[in-house]
């Protein structure tokens, strides 16, 4: 019996509609197509959330932090320009920050405020193409300040309303304790997608910064930005001999370790939860393939009366379980891409239909849902199907091919 007799009989079976068997075959199925679905969509948006969360988080923070004890604005500048020789460094900026309470007239609340210089704000593409309300034209003036779009709406302010900034530090006089106060006007707000950033980031003219937080003319560190994040590992030689024995490097992966091991570790638990939805069809598969051997335990005498041999049987059977398998992971495929390519539109539809808020920027840190399609994740999870499939339809041929053809044809 040639293979593609079986394969024509195998697929003749699975297309059958008589009876309670094709019935578990149709359950199998779709079972197979929405688990795969399901691990598709939900990878992607695991996928998404690290890729947005990384493009925010380091746009704003630098993939590396340079810091040298005792380093001045003017000395920066000079390790800025060597590192900038470097390939493969796109940025170098000196930054002064820390904690500072905002204050308006409705509101106040904490903040994380940088100093940095006009250029390196206007060359971020995360800030300047987020740009609101106002402009970056006269940020870099004497008391100005860029805040977050979602901040402004908290403390009631617009571009040019004037708001005061207290500092942790302060002086102690006879009548008690006099925090640092420092009034700004704000020329811009931003949003960057990331509630974290627009609710609790402003930005400083960095001069001023120095000014506020009293540093002495000191800086920080150097924020820098590389070409290939992911790669800033094999860069920390040539980065430790340029920065020299005083200085620290922080790669991102450092900065972030719990943040984004805490991503991959959910996106492995949610992996393998999905997994048991293929599993559970799987297993139907088995149970679909187990009825149809006794149902068609007369076709199969008959086939082995004729000559077939007992790896015919197994290949028909095989054939038919399998191909429920594959029929269902390509369906669970497409349907998975058109889900996850038509994602925001399916969430705004839910939203707008129960009136709920499916995906809080305050909950999740991002205004929307991201999802990136992974082609080793779809690669991996249809082969994973695909393997459920073919190990399910193993035991019901092989106990096709365990039939005695004489019992079989003695009671029809």
């Amino acid at each position: 019996m040639s293979l593609a007799f079986a394969r024509t009989v195998g697929w003749r079976y699975l297309r059958s509609r008589r009876g309670f068997v094709s019935v578990v075959t149709g359950f199998s199925l779709v079972g197979i197509a929405l688990g795969v679905a399901a691990l598709i969509v939900v990878m992607a948006v695991m996928a998404g959330f690290r890729v947005e969360l990384l493009d925010r988080i380091l746009g704003t923070t630098g993939h590396a932090q340079i810091s040298r004890t005792g380093m001045t604005l003017e000395e920066s500048e000079g390790l800025r320009l060597k590192l900038l020789d470097l390939p493969g460094v796109v940025s170098a900026e000196p930054v002064v920050g820390g904690q500072a309470m905002l204050v308006s007239p409705a509101k106040a609340t904490g903040a994380l405020a940088r100093g940095v210089r006009k250029e390196a704000l206007t060359q971020n593409p995360l800030i300047s193409t987020g740009i609101r309300r106002g402009s970056l034209a006269h940020f870099g003036e004497p008391g100005t300040i860029v805040i977050g779009q979602a901040l402004a709406d908290s403390l009631g302010v617009s571009v040019g309303d004037h708001i005061n900034l207290l500092s942790p530090q302060g002086s102690s006089t006879v009548v008690g304790f006099i925090p640092r106060m420092m009034q700004v006007e704000v020329v811009a707000t931003f949003d960057v997608g990331m509630y974290q950033y627009d609710s609790g980031l402003v930005f400083l003219p960095i001069v001023q910064a120095q000014t506020f937080f009293k540093t002495g003319g000191l800086v920080n560190g150097l924020e820098l930005m590389v070409k290939e994040p992911d790669r800033i590992l094999n860069m920390m030689p040539t980065l430790a001999a340029i920065v020299g024995p005083g200085g620290h490097i922080s790669p991102w992966m450092e900065n972030n370790r719990q943040f984004f091991s805490a991503l991959q570790v959910e996106k492995t638990t949610m992996f393998i939860i999905l997994t048991l939805i293929v599993l559970v069809a799987a297993f139907n598969i088995i149970t679909g393939q187990m009825m149809m051997v006794n149902e068609k335990r007369r076709d199969i005498a008959i086939l082995r009366t004729m000559g077939a041999r007992r790896a015919d049987i197994l290949r028909v059977f095989f054939y038919s379980g399998f191909m429920a398998g594959t029929v269902g992971t390509v369906g669970g495929l497409l349907l998975g891409l058109v889900v996850t390519d038509n994602l925001q539109h399916i969430v705004h539809s839910i939203q707008n239909l129960f009136g709920i808020n499916v995906f809080s920027a305050e909950v999740y840190f991002l205004s929307e849902l991201p999802a990136v399609i992974v082609p080793e994740d779809v690669a991996t999870i249809v082969v994973m199907s695909l393997a459920l499939a073919m190990a399910a339809s193993l035991y019901p041929a092989w106990r096709a091919t365990r039939l005695d053809p004489v019992e079989a044809l003695r009671h029809e």
